[in-house]
């Protein structure tokens, strides 16, 4: 009998650490990489609408921004400044994933400040989902397939950028948006309603993606809450174009 326990009680422990190894790895993994001073300023501005109530197919709006951040608080500082509004949430999304392709650690970690829950995965506090998501972004921002990566990506979704100049947007940096022919659905749980709508893109021969915001009842934000068309491989940069992987973060 006490030959037993005594088995279990080891077992217990073992399994204890392991379970203290796995998670003291997963945080040493998630560590923010270090970064050169992000303390010039940073701002973003609003134009048009997008209603919040209910839908109006001539709404359009654009958000506006003279810079990439590459640290959470100026990503924060952005953010307060544009996510009142439905457009200002894509934008973030997009900032967040130059981040990621740049920081990765910084750029999930404010991919999450910028999507709702339904991004998130639920296993891991802090993080986004792993399979649906992440993956995907790793592959298409980080990846080393030629044939596959656009470490591009975000730029074609900034107005003037289009495959033929070698998706080289105007400045500031502008996204725009416009509304799309899908009623608003309310949704219990964030006791808010879902707004659909397109943000545009030089990058795809449709000239635009579909995204769909909300802003939760505890949320002081627009947040995003589905975006796969944004880690949807954009049109290849021709072969006589050549990009610069330090055009929006050095």
């Amino acid at each position: 009998m006490k030959t037993t326990k005594l088995i279990n009680v080891l077992i217990l422990a073992i399994a204890l650490v392991i379970s203290f190894s796995a998670c003291k790895k997963a945080t040493q993994d998630f560590v923010e990489e270090k970064v050169p001073a992000d303390n010039a300023s940073i701002t973003g501005t609003l134009a048009g609408k997008i209603n919040h109530d209910e839908l109006n197919m001539s709404d359009k709006a654009s958000c506006t921004f003279d810079r990439f951040p590459w640290t959470v608080a100026k990503f924060r500082e952005l953010q307060a400044q544009v996510s009142t509004e439905p457009q200002g949430a894509v934008t973030m999304v997009l900032i967040a994933m130059e981040i990621y392709r740049k920081y990765p650690v910084i750029g999930e970690k404010c991919l999450y400040l910028a999507t709702t829950e339904n991004e998130h995965d639920p296993n891991n506090p802090g993080r986004m989902s792993k399979d649906r998501i992440m993956h995907r972004l790793s592959e298409l921002l980080r990846g080393k397939d030629e044939y596959y990566a656009r470490p591009y990506q975000v730029a074609a979704y900034l107005k003037g950028a289009h495959q033929q100049n070698g998706y080289i947007p105007g400045k500031p940096y502008t996204v725009e948006v416009e509304a799309m022919n899908s009623n608003y659905e309310y949704n219990s749980k964030m006791d808010a309603k879902f707004i659909q709508y397109y943000v545009l893109t030089g990058g795809k021969d449709s000239g635009k993606d579909i995204i769909r915001v909300i802003k939760p009842w505890d949320s002081k934000y627009f947040l995003v809450d589905n975006f796969p068309g944004l880690y949807s491989q954009v049109k290849e940069l021709p072969g006589s174009k050549t990009w610069d992987d330090n055009m929006f973060i050095k």
